[in-house]
């Protein structure tokens, strides 16, 4: 969005190095976004394997950066290199419309009493708020959906690491019950007799005995081997639970991910918008300002990499994109 409360004196020109270095930036970031989040729903679209619930919301976040990257910050680059509004009134009315659409959906309802073109000052395109505003739209876009989204991220990984839990206790108790069925040699109790002369020592009256049955003959098979019988089976057993482990590990390192950078990418700019209305001596200079507005805007490009290029699967059906194995199909 644009964050705008502050005015600076109207520059004289803008230097040609810092409209090419900016443009340069700015495209670059603007194309990634675009082509990344265009990937995503080719894939989900494309790709069987991935039209998951799951995936439709990454495709659902996808279709909003996608929107935000075509419609949003192509203007607002523009705004960026001249340092001015050149397109009018009308396209300010516009820009500021799809800024608040696609950044800040939650505040949809309240966003045509914030579009305020300056009059005084046309080369100016900003949003223009009141204090008690500010606070119910900054509220009511990030900080209550920021509270709500900790606290259900949460529960939500706490309810899948119960579920891995259980399903590998449930897959062990499975591999122990089918271990007596499915094993093909046959363990018998047998009750060991020796002769009356025999000089062996004496043994137990019951001893373990493994035949295997073929046809309608019984073969007695030696116990020469210490191993314990179930050890193949502790071993899966293991390895279910270092995999369950290592889900929950991969789970907490998404979400940390997930959430930091949407913290990172939008705190600052809200911030600044809760506060500078109830300051209007503060000041800073204009470079933070624009790199706190690019900052949320680069969360747009930041998502596909983390929901997206982190997954196998995506990065498995992004390679047959831009090989073209689709378009053979």
């Amino acid at each position: 969005m644009v964050l705008n409360t502050t005015y600076w004196p109207e520059p004289e020109g803008v230097e040609l190095s810092y409209q090419v270095v900016t443009s340069v930036l700015l495209g670059a970031l603007i194309l990634c976004a675009i082509i990344g989040n265009a990937c995503v729903v080719a894939a989900i679209v494309l790709e069987r394997s991935l039209q998951t619930v799951s995936n439709f919301l990454i495709g659902s976040l996808a279709v909003t950066d996608l929107m935000v990257s075509v419609l949003v910050l192509p203007m607002a680059a523009l705004y960026q290199v001249l340092d001015r509004w050149a397109l009018g009134p009308f396209a300010c009315h516009i820009f500021v419309s799809l800024d608040v659409l696609c950044c800040t959906s939650s505040i949809l309802h309240l966003q045509p009493r914030s579009l305020a073109h300056d009059r005084a000052n046309p080369r100016q395109c900003h949003i223009w708020q009141d204090p008690w505003y500010t606070i119910y739209s900054t509220f009511g876009a990030f900080y209550i959906p920021l509270v709500l989204m900790l606290v259900l991220y949460g529960r939500i990984f706490k309810a899948a690491r119960f579920r891995i839990r259980r399903t590998t206790r449930k897959t062990e108790r499975n591999k122990v019950t089918h271990c007596w069925t499915a094993a093909s040699p046959r363990i018998l109790h047998s009750t060991r007799v020796e002769p009356l002369n025999s000089t062996a020592p004496p043994a137990d009256e019951e001893s373990l005995e493994i035949v295997e049955t073929v046809g309608s003959k019984v073969h007695p098979l030696p116990l020469h081997s210490p191993r314990p019988l179930f050890q193949p089976h502790s071993q899966s057993s293991e390895a279910q639970r270092k995999l369950a482990l290592a889900r929950e590990r991969k789970a907490v390192k998404t979400l940390g991910v997930i959430m930091g950078t949407f913290i990172l990418c939008w705190l600052p700019f809200f911030i600044v918008a809760l506060v500078k209305p109830f300051c209007q001596l503060c000041s800073m200079p204009r470079w933070i300002h624009d790199v706190i507005n690019w900052l949320g805007y680069s969360n747009s490009l930041l998502n596909p990499l983390i929901y997206a290029f982190c997954n196998k699967d995506f990065r498995r059906a992004f390679s047959r994109i831009l090989h073209c194995h689709y378009c053979a199909q």
